[in-house]
């Protein structure tokens, strides 16, 4: 498991932090099982650990009744773009008081889009219970709106209007870091996006989208310890993704400097003003980026020793292509 953003995050955590028990089979061929009373620390490294310790055959989930869900896209025209940060800014404050754990979200998307030469922005915003318009999305429902498809309806349907905007076939790249709900770095970081569109005009097919997710305190720490580092927060963090897709392998490098020097840039800024964060959400990482890193030492020295205890000979480190790996050259007892 790495974390697990879902819809029910508010409510109940990272999904990690849902899984009961595991079924591993580990580096030696034995078969283990992982919980909170056989083998709990291999368990807790699991949720957030990657694929470092074993082959997970089976996994227990805590389950909860599920209702229809209030979901989908507003659509913006660019001239809302102050509007739409300021109202993402807010909600992400989340007062003592004010905090809903059926709120989702919301996902705030800022996308380019190559073929037609545009500018889109949308909100995608979900709420767990059929209520139509609950208060904590007052920021977004005063904001002008050209289209929306948001409506009561299943999760499934739901879930799938969410991954339409992923279309197979293209080449694809995820990049991510995390900051603190710090106005004038918010800003910035679509100043940054804006800049970064004209080194990708010329990419063919090219849609370069800007998301910006609220990770909270209150949602973060529920669910068990996992191995992610985050039960230390106590402000609002922003996850700040940037998905680019796009049609032809020439473009490649192209798009990788681009990737890496808009993280950079955002990682600057953001210490400038005091407002960065070590933590990567590890499922949205660039396979250049250190996630283990931004859990912090005293977690990335815990999944490192588990690592040693499940896997002595580092065969998950070292024949196990794929994921991000633990570092043990670094791993002192």
């Amino acid at each position: 498991m790495s974390g697990g953003l879902s819809f029910f995050s508010p409510r109940v955590g990272f999904v990690c932090n849902n899984i009961l028990s595991y079924e591993i089979v580990l580096a030696n061929g034995t078969l283990a099982t992982a919980s909170e009373t056989v083998n709990p620390g291999l368990w807790r490294a699991l949720k957030g650990g990657s694929n470092n310790f074993g082959i997970v055959t089976k996994f227990v989930a805590r389950s909860f009744p599920s209702a229809k869900v209030w979901a989908g896209f507003l659509y913006m025209t660019s001239s809302k773009v102050s509007q739409l940060i300021d109202a993402f800014h807010q909600f992400t404050e989340s007062k003592p008081g004010v905090y809903d754990e059926y709120a989702a979200g919301p996902l705030v998307c800022f996308s380019y889009v190559q073929k037609i030469g545009i500018r889109a922005l949308s909100t995608y915003l979900v709420y767990t219970k059929p209520e139509k318009w609950p208060k904590c999305y007052d920021g977004f429902k005063s904001i002008g709106r050209i289209w929306s498809t948001v409506k009561i309806r299943s999760l499934t349907s739901a879930t799938n209007e969410l991954d339409s905007s992923s279309p197979p076939g293209l080449r694809q790249k995820f990049v991510t870091t995390t900051v603190k709900n710090d106005h004038a770095t918010l800003m910035e970081i679509h100043a940054l996006f804006e800049r970064s569109v004209e080194a990708l005009r010329r990419v063919n097919g090219m849609v370069w989208t800007l998301v910006l997710q609220p990770l909270l305190p209150a949602s973060a720490m529920k669910g068990q310890l996992d191995s992610q580092g985050l039960n230390t927060r106590t402000e609002p963090l922003v996850v700040v993704l940037f998905t680019a897709v796009w049609k032809n392998k020439a473009d490649d490098f192209l798009v990788e400097q681009t990737t890496r020097s808009i993280i950079n840039s955002i990682d600057l800024y953001a210490a400038s003003r005091g407002a960065a964060d070590s933590y990567r959400y590890l499922n949205d990482c660039a396979s250049w980026q250190k996630p283990f890193d931004g859990y912090g030492a005293e977690n990335k020295r815990f999944l490192q020793q588990m690592s040693r205890t499940y896997d002595p000979d580092g065969l998950f480190q070292k024949a196990f292509e794929g994921g991000f790996k633990l570092d043990m050259g670094s791993f002192r007892p």
